[in-house]
């Protein structure tokens, strides 16, 4: 850690540090838990630089604008881009309507069981930044190469946790017209070294090999919000509800502990130019939206620079204008923090000692999801006819 970070909870691993770094002595290590912290070498010359760019320790709530925010549930028009994301699409319609050819996308990808931020050229070619990816991500020297793109005349979008784009914009130090900054409505991001020993247990589980995971898999149509997807060494395809990865995830017991009650960046005023995520409980906002087979995004607009992709935008994806209260309501990661329990802590205090143990302790066994009879009927069905069924199943229920 550096010296002026009293303790873990206070740095995310944005790595801005390592980019600010004059001499080039800082390295993101990981601890025992799997999460990448700076440390400095004893070539160190103590310029301050570190500690004057670093986002927690200079902490602002984001930019100060007279913009009034402004929230949408939204899908994209093109089907077979909607398949490619983990719900409506939004980030790479927001990609085609700032971007070109010639634009600098970076974002999270998979390499291997790892995920490591990329930088793509042409926004053409985001496929592999596509889709959830709830592990603790490594920027590397991402953020210098994109003031390096951004000196050269080149326009970027990023896109990453709030945490993370602050990071950046505390690196680049000004707002830039031709960079495009996205963050998302976070619940934290989980441990790489966790993640793989879920990995094995699922293995150890099904005797097989996995070759191949994605969070929140499609199958069809939309169907539920932790389905995930294996492909294993024999070829067959596997889908999950909630395994042994997603049951730690989504109780917080594997998140870094900036992401509880000590992260910063839960709040309205956001670090990106437009905020992304899931459109929560859609029916109960859009009743006339029930019996659909899509899921949607919600799209906040944070500036006058988000407003103008905004307008764009309105071409090529279905656009419902919300109040930003439905979004705080059914989603309210987007403005208040998380209190970690003291499970967390003993989970990794057991997982550091024997992790596969401890995974069969603190999780059930993955259960595989099949698609009923009854299921693959109503999928067929046209949306008017799921609406009946379901209005109906709800004046059934007291």
């Amino acid at each position: 850690m550096l010296y002026f970070t009293k303790n873990k909870s206070d740095c995310t691993g944005c790595s801005c540090c390592v980019s600010s770094c004059p001499i080039n002595c800082i390295s993101m290590i990981q601890d025992e838990e799997g999460f990448l912290y700076p440390v400095a070498s004893d070539k160190c010359i103590k310029c301050g630089k570190c500690e004057n760019i670093c986002p927690v320790n200079n902490f602002t709530k984001g930019t100060k604008t007279t913009f009034i925010q402004t929230a949408y549930c939204a899908i994209s028009k093109n089907k077979s881009l909607w398949k490619q994301s983990t719900s409506g699409g939004a980030f790479s319609e927001i990609c085609k309507a700032f971007g070109n050819s010639d634009t600098i996308v970076c974002g999270a990808a998979w390499d291997g069981y790892n995920v490591h931020h990329i930088c793509v050229d042409g926004v053409d070619k985001i496929s592999p930044l596509c889709k959830s990816k709830y592990i603790a991500s490594s920027l590397d020297n991402t953020f210098f190469k994109i003031k390096q793109y951004l000196e050269r005349g080149k326009k970027a979008i990023f896109c990453g946790t709030p945490c993370q784009v602050a990071g950046l914009k505390n690196y680049i130090g000004k707002d830039c017209d031709n960079l495009l900054l996205i963050d998302l409505i976070c619940h934290g991001v989980g441990s790489p070294y966790v993640f793989k020993a879920c990995l094995e247990e699922m293995e150890n589980q099904f005797n097989c090999s996995i070759e191949m995971y994605e969070f929140r898999a499609k199958r069809k149509f939309y169907e539920t919000d932790y389905l995930s997807r294996i492909n294993t060494d024999k070829g067959v395809e596997k889908y999950f509800l909630n395994d042994q990865y997603n049951q730690l995830f989504l109780k917080q017991n594997c998140l870094r502990p900036s992401c509880g009650e000590h992260c910063r960046y839960r709040n309205e005023q956001r670090q990106g130019d437009i905020t992304i995520a899931d459109f929560k409980n859609l029916t109960e906002v859009f009743p006339d939206l029930i019996g659909t087979k899509w899921n949607y995004s919600s799209i906040v607009v944070n500036t006058a620079k988000g407003n103008k992709i905004m307008e764009k935008l309105k071409e090529t994806m279905e656009v419902r204008e919300c109040k930003i209260d439905y979004i705080k309501k059914h989603n309210p990661l987007f403005y208040r923090q998380t209190w970690f329990s003291k499970d967390r802590d003993r989970f990794f205090k057991e997982f550091i000692s024997s992790p596969n143990e401890a995974i069969r302790k603190w999780t059930s066994p993955a259960i595989i999801s099949k698609i009923s009879f009854k299921r693959r009927i109503y999928d067929m069905l046209p949306v008017f006819m799921r609406r009946i069924i379901l209005k109906r199943m709800r004046k059934r229920t007291p």
